[in-house]
């Protein structure tokens, strides 16, 4: 494969939100570059193994729709995803098709050194490749890096954790067990749910996911014992049906910065350190894990949250709790405020009305002082409580998909991206449903 001096479109970052914003581009005739720093696409998803997807629906009928929905769609014609659940390979290998068919020129193993920046306008980027530097000039660039890395580079604006304390949320090794007795597991649970979160529902149907969460009495003694560190809060755990699988969100790493280097070597060897005491208990106390196993841990540890762009405008918590609908939609949501608190800090966890929705305005896309540079997914324009709702992948994936026609269309009238007409926009995302239809 050769890199070109120069393409139309360059998005950083391989993650759902990049993929979304690359398909598109590619679809709607750009040339894209989508550079990549690990050695496979899917982000968080794949190499966070976070899953499954969030809700993302209302009366049964999808919020976001385009290239999620194909990504969905290319995963279920492998059996690599049943009801909202997935496996990475599955993902990985979906998104390598649709990139492919939208002529998308994926760069994996690329490291971004430096951008080049002049006045309001980045210029190219330069990449590390084989040892040495490639300079590589583009028309508009989309961060999906997830930690607004060009927007670091490039010396645009941008804010970082609570407004008032500065901290961020927490940082969780996912990891897979196999050999559970799920049907031993859920008849545990349902004669034990004074020892669960009261959200959960025990009408379980092992045709599709199965959540469970809690064991807190487990845990309380544990932690009593100096068998787990005191930062473990619960065991969570969401099945694949037939699979005797379980996808564990369990581990939880406090006091450490996703977005540094020596912080995430830390906060990956705490993690490891966790999901092996948590393997340990879960194997020796709870029932239906008598014959379980370990079958893998992520390939890195989950960030919820690092760096959030400074755009036109923030999505604010109040925006989701009033189930804003704004004049530039360019997603919509029905996943609440949660926040994973950090140390000394409560953890928030709201759910928003079935049947409600709100919305994200194209104006959070557009990063201040820059003329041709967008962002979307995790480093989206947001408050702390509007970015622990809109994070999640379901909407990244709408966001990118919205940013990558955007930069196509300006590309096309050779104009800033904010002089391209919404109008247009909304037409290339399908973005023209009423509030009525979309409830419907």
């Amino acid at each position: 494969m050769e890199i070109q001096k120069n393409y139309d479109v360059i998005v950083a970052g391989a993650g759902i939100a990049g993929i979304g914003a690359a398909v598109k581009a590619g679809r709607m005739g750009a040339s894209v570059l989508l550079v990549e720093h690990y050695g496979f696409v899917g982000g968080m998803s794949t190499a966070g193994m976070v899953g499954p997807f969030m809700k993302h629906s209302i009366h049964g009928q999808p919020l976001v729709r385009g290239v999620f929905e194909d990504l969905e769609d290319g995963m279920r014609r492998q059996n690599g995803m049943i009801d909202n659940g997935f496996y990475a390979s599955a993902f990985r290998s979906s998104a390598y098709e649709l990139l492919r068919q939208a002529g998308v020129t994926v760069l994996l193993h690329g490291e971004i050194s430096r951008v080049h920046r002049e006045g309001n306008r980045l210029t190219a980027l330069d990449m590390l490749t084989d040892g040495r530097e490639v300079t590589v000039g583009g028309q508009v660039f989309i961060d999906t890096t997830g930690d607004a890395q060009l927007l670091y580079l490039g010396e645009f604006p941008w804010v970082k954790g609570d407004e008032k304390t500065g901290l961020l949320q927490a940082l969780t090794l996912f990891f897979r067990m196999g050999g559970i007795d799920i049907e031993r597991a859920t008849e545990y649970a349902k004669a034990n749910k004074h020892d669960f979160f009261d959200w959960m529902t025990y009408d379980f149907d092992f045709s599709k996911i199965v959540s469970v969460a809690g064991y807190w009495s487990n845990v309380r003694r544990a932690i009593e014992e100096k068998r787990l560190p005191p930062e473990i809060e619960y065991i969570f755990f969401t099945t694949l049906p037939g699979s005797g699988e379980g996808s564990f969100n369990t581990s939880n790493v406090l006091g450490l910065d996703g977005s540094s280097s020596p912080d995430l070597t830390a906060a990956e060897l705490t993690g490891r350190n966790q999901v092996d005491q948590l393997v340990t208990l879960i194997q020796q106390e709870l029932p239906g894990f008598e014959n379980s196993y370990l079958v893998e841990t992520a390939v890195q540890v989950g960030v919820r949250e690092t760096r959030r762009a400074v755009g036109d405008y923030a999505v604010t918590g109040a925006d989701v709790r009033n189930m804003h609908k704004f004049a530039d939609p360019v997603a919509r949501s029905s996943y609440g405020i949660d926040i994973h608190g950090q140390k000394d800090e409560d953890s928030v966890l709201e759910h928003v009305e079935e049947g409600e929705y709100y919305e994200v305005p194209l104006r959070s896309l557009l990063v201040q002082e820059a003329d041709n540079l967008l962002v979307a997914g995790r480093c989206i324009s947001s408050t702390r409580e509007g970015h622990s709702a809109i994070r999640i992948m379901p909407t990244s994936s709408a966001t990118g998909e919205a940013c990558g026609a955007l930069a196509t269309l300006a590309v096309r009238a050779g104009t800033p991206v904010r002089e391209v007409p919404y109008a247009s926009l909304a037409a290339e995302i399908g973005y023209n449903l009423t509030q009525t239809e979309a409830a419907s």
